[in-house]
């Protein structure tokens, strides 16, 4: 949940989301997370950042709260997001639930050339996990309904906040999981995705990108020089208020042999695009691990190590029906 300051230059009252202040336009920050004085994370000028937590040589927010954020649910799962190395704030976000044999994890990332992403990614977190604790429809149909709700709670932000959200709308792409024992139901718009990492062989991706790349494949492109393709990772469907009609694709199956649920941002996957490298890289990171939350930041470091080009968020959830 994003805090909500008063404005430090003029004391008025932040609204939900807002970047910047209404009343004077000045930027806001929460303060949380800030290192005044310490040299500045994304510049590297030595003692540049100030007492309203912005660097004064490159004029970037040195550390927001939402930087590196977990989610500890212990052996039942766990998830990491990371600011990455490029970006200047995380604009991914996710929610994890965990109920007894019920579980409930959502990553979304925000689409970067948007206004408010960032925002937009966390209100589409919140709003499906919330309607997921209390669906009772068959879980497609559950999962489908509350992206549907996320939906619309993006494109409303258009309409509210800062007015340059009106020219920018705030938006992002989402993938969904819900484990009700062995049956786990799935459902994505855009290209965060969703993996079954086995415990021998290649993953299988449960989700197919709503992206350029792979509706050119679909039409006869070669695969590889569709994913060469400077449009390859241009987004065919996503939320926000320019979106169109929100229809999410869904899945379902039950674990009939142990593995790994797997949801993550493209800041993860891009630097893992063959199933079996997907698969060694995750098996490798829960074999090292004391914890599924470790094994979490290793992926993360992963990513990071590999260029951190991206915001990266990833979710671990095990399942082993052979012990059940």
């Amino acid at each position: 949940m994003s805090s909500r300051p008063d404005c430090p230059s003029c004391g008025d009252e932040r609204a939900a989301g807002a970047a910047f202040c209404e009343s004077c336009g000045k930027p806001l920050a929460t303060g949380a997370g800030r290192a005044v004085g310490h040299d500045c994370p994304s510049c590297g000028a030595a003692g540049a950042v100030g007492d309203d937590g912005y660097c004064g040589t490159c004029g970037l927010l040195a550390a927001r709260p939402r930087d590196h954020v977990e989610a500890d649910a212990g052996p039942v799962a766990a998830a990491v997001t990371d600011r990455g190395r490029r970006h200047h704030r995380n604009e991914d976000a996710m929610w994890l639930a965990a109920r007894g044999a019920e579980l409930d994890v959502v990553v979304c990332d925000g689409v970067s050339s948007s206004f408010d992403p960032d925002v937009a990614s966390e209100i589409a977190a919140e709003v499906t996990g919330k309607a997921l604790i209390t669906a009772t429809a068959e879980l497609p149909e559950s999962i489908a309904a509350a992206i549907v709700a996320a939906g619309a709670a993006v494109a409303a932000l258009a309409t509210t906040g800062d007015p340059r959200r009106a020219a920018s709308n705030p938006a992002c792409t989402i993938v969904a999981a819900c484990v009700r024992g062995t049956e786990i139901g799935y459902g994505w718009v855009g290209d965060s995705r969703g993996y079954w990492v086995p415990v021998e062989g290649d993953a299988v991706q449960l989700t197919e990108d709503d992206s350029w790349a792979t509706h050119a494949i679909s039409l006869g492109a070669d695969p590889q020089s569709a994913w060469n393709d400077a449009k390859a990772h241009a987004i065919t469907a996503w939320l926000g208020a320019d979106a169109g009609t929100i229809r999410p694709r869904t899945g379902a199956f039950f674990a009939e042999t142990p593995g790994h649920l797997v949801l993550c941002s493209d800041g993860l996957w891009n630097y893992l695009t063959e199933p079996a490298a997907f698969a060694d890289t995750v098996r490798d990171a829960l074999r090292g691990s004391a914890s599924l939350l470790e094994a979490g930041r290793k992926l993360v470091d992963f990513a990071n190590a590999a260029g951190g080009s991206d915001n990266i968020t990833v979710a671990l959830v095990p399942l082993n029906t052979l012990d059940s």
